[in-house]
């Protein structure tokens, strides 16, 4: 085996430890107090176009706050194959 699949046998397991971890976290009380507030906070349900006044500047701002909450919900969905590796 070479050393760049070593690699991503390794990625590919530090990415499902570190999944399985947020599926952990999100399942506890504090967890989903946590997720909600990163939804009200990083404006999940709501456009990051503020519409009086639209600025590509302070749109891509937003953006990057949502995507946090993104990346983290996506963590906590995400599915293992048969395999043990994540889709």
């Amino acid at each position: 085996m070479i050393e760049a699949d070593k690699r991503k046998i390794e990625n590919e397991k530090l990415n499902v430890e570190k999944a399985n971890c947020y599926k952990r976290m999100s399942q506890t009380k504090d967890g989903k107090k946590i997720m909600k507030d990163l939804e009200d906070h990083c404006g999940q349900n709501k456009s990051s176009v503020c519409r009086q006044s639209p600025n590509p500047y302070q749109t891509s701002f937003c953006e990057g706050i949502r995507s946090v909450y993104l990346y983290v919900n996506s963590k906590i969905n995400r599915k293992e194959n048969e395999n043990g590796n994540i889709d």
